[in-house]
C-alpha cells in the first residue's frame, strides 16, 4: 500500500500543478480585436499567467521564463533561444501577459521586420490581453499608447496615454513620453508642461528639452508646480528622442 502510495504521488502533484495553471489560465484570456477587425486569439500556455507588476515576488517564475526564452539575445531582436525568434517573445508574453520588455520586443520586432514571419498573434492583440489581465499597470498603457502612434492610430494612442498618466501621475518616464506624443500632436505649450514635470524629477533624456528649444520653449519662463499640473491628453516610450 506505501509503494503504492509513493508511486501515485508524483502524478498527484503534477495534477495539481496543472490544476493551478490552469485556473491561472482563466485569468488571461485573449480579448478584443486586431486592426483588421479580427478576433483577438492566440496560444494557451502551460505556465503562469503571472501579473508582471508582481514580479518582485515572483523571480523565480520570471527567471525560468527568461532564461528559457527571453534572454538578451532575443530581447535586443538577435536570434530566438529555442526556435523562431517571435515564437520565444510569444511564449514570455503568454506566460507574463504584461512584461514589460517582451510587449517593447514585440512591437519592434513587427515595425522592424515587416517581411520576416508574423507574431503568432497580431501585437495588438497582446496589448488588450496584457491591459485586460492587468488593467492598472501604467508602463502597459504607454508601451501601447507608442505602438499605436507608430502605426498610425494617433486617436486611440491619446486614449491610452491619458490612461498612463492617470494611473502613474508621477511616474518621469511617463510624463516625458507624454510630453513627446503632445509635441507631434502639435501641442506645445501642453508638452512643455509635462516636460518641467519630467525634468524637476531628474530624467535623463534631452529629446523632448531640444525640442521645445526648437520653439523657443524651453527653458521654461515660469516654473510650474508638478502636482497641480494638468493631465490633459496624451506620451511615448523612453527610447525616442
Amino acid at each position: 500500500m506505501k509503494i503504492q502510495l509513493l508511486k501515485t504521488l508524483p502524478l498527484l502533484a503534477f495534477l495539481w500543478v496543472c490544476a493551478i495553471t490552469n485556473s491561472q489560465a482563466a485569468n488571461a484570456p485573449w480579448v478584443g480585436e486586431s486592426f483588421k477587425g479580427a478576433t483577438c486569439n492566440g496560444k494557451g500556455h502551460n505556465f503562469g499567467p503571472f501579473d508582471y507588476l508582481t514580479r518582485a515576488s515572483r523571480m523565480h517564475e520570471l527567471r525560468l521564463v527568461e532564461g528559457a526564452h527571453f534572454p538578451p539575445m532575443v530581447s535586443s531582436l538577435t536570434k530566438g533561444k529555442r526556435g523562431l525568434l517571435h515564437d520565444d517573445i510569444d511564449y514570455t508574453l503568454r506566460a507574463w501577459p504584461n512584461h514589460h520588455r517582451a510587449l517593447d520586443a514585440i512591437s519592434r520586432y513587427k515595425l522592424l521586420f515587416p517581411r520576416k514571419p508574423k507574431p503568432t498573434s497580431p501585437v495588438e492583440c497582446y496589448f488588450q490581453r496584457a491591459i485586460n489581465f492587468s488593467p492598472k499597470d501604467a508602463t502597459t498603457r504607454m508601451l501601447y499608447g507608442n505602438y499605436l502612434k507608430k502605426t498610425k492610430h494617433i486617436k486611440m494612442a491619446g486614449e491610452q496615454y491619458k490612461i498612463a498618466v492617470e494611473l502613474s501621475p508621477n511616474n518621469p518616464i511617463i510624463r516625458y513620453n507624454y510630453g513627446l506624443f503632445l509635441f507631434g500632436q502639435k501641442k506645445y505649450n501642453l508638452a512643455q508642461q509635462q516636460a518641467i514635470i519630467a525634468y524637476s524629477a531628474k530624467f535623463p533624456l534631452n529629446g523632448l528639452k531640444n525640442k521645445l528649444k526648437r520653439v523657443k520653449l524651453w527653458p521654461p519662463k515660469e516654473a510650474l508646480n508638478p502636482i497641480k499640473a494638468p493631465i490633459t491628453t496624451a506620451p511615448e516610450t523612453v527610447k525616442n528622442k
